[in-house]
């Protein structure tokens, strides 16, 4: 039986897949005229359907028994408005279960993907930002969306962590926390089994569906973290602190 059930899910996960690159294509064809075409705030209005949408994917991959969501504490992403929502990295899945919680997300995407011939449209009318910008229009920009309440998703560690390494991060995302005084709202992400890691293909699927669990934590200030220390400290400590935040869950979920 568990040979029967990993069978059938390895062609059901690359039509997942194909949904997601094909058909997420010409949806956004179909999609970016239309939303584009009324008044008002097109680029909210555009954020808020892309959320619509992964909630629907997510139904469909669990309906299907891909995989299975826990979700504890998401009310407090639903009533995010102007955080950055900061995140371990351990699945390709990641940022869309977080977006499919988030009605008003803000991402930094891939250039190839902002300037893709179908889906890059629908990117740039969601005001997603390009990981191509320079820094000093990347910094503003962000600052921007989030003094505009949107809410910025940050994967600190850059990519994909891999299994059983330990987490390194980035320290662009604290430089902008301190710049902007922009609140931080950690979420917590594991699967198990591990699946759709970096460097591993999409058809090594695990023996039995993963368990993808999110813990929201508690609002973090990063104004806390000046406390009349120069920025650069202030963006060091709060690194530091959310090294230690994060690595102490996920300890506690490996014990």
């Amino acid at each position: 039986m568990p040979v029967l059930d990993r069978a059938w899910r390895v062609p059901a996960t690359g039509l997942a897949f194909l949904c997601v690159f094909f058909g997420g294509g010409v949806l956004a064809l179909a999609m970016w005229p239309v939303l584009a075409v009324f008044p008002g705030d097109r680029r909210g209005r555009t954020q808020r359907a892309i959320h619509r949408l992964f909630r629907i994917y997510l139904s469909g991959l669990r309906l299907g028994g891909l995989l299975r969501i826990e979700v504890v504490e998401g009310g407090r992403l639903e009533r995010a408005h102007g955080v950055m929502v900061v995140a371990n990295h351990p699945s390709l899945l990641d940022v869309v279960i977080l977006m499919s919680l988030i009605p008003r997300a803000q991402c930094i995407v891939k250039h190839q993907l902002w300037e893709h011939r179908f889906l890059g449209p629908l990117m740039r009318q969601a005001g997603y930002l390009s990981n191509a910008l320079p820094a000093e229009e990347m910094v503003a920009a962000c600052a921007a969306s989030l003094a505009a309440g949107e809410n910025l998703i940050i994967f600190p560690e850059g990519t994909r962590s891999r299994p059983g390494q330990p987490m390194v991060m980035q320290r662009g995302f604290a430089h902008l926390a301190t710049l902007s005084s922009a609140a931080i709202v950690p979420a917590t992400i594991t699967c198990d089994p591990p699946t759709l890691v970096k460097g591993e293909p999409w058809w090594r699927i695990p023996a039995r569906p993963p368990l993808f669990r999110l813990v929201v934590g508690e609002r973090i200030e990063s104004a806390a973290f000046m406390q009349e220390r120069s920025r650069g400290l202030a963006a060091r400590d709060l690194v530091k602190y959310l090294r230690e935040y994060f690595e102490s869950r996920l300890t506690d979920v490996a014990d």
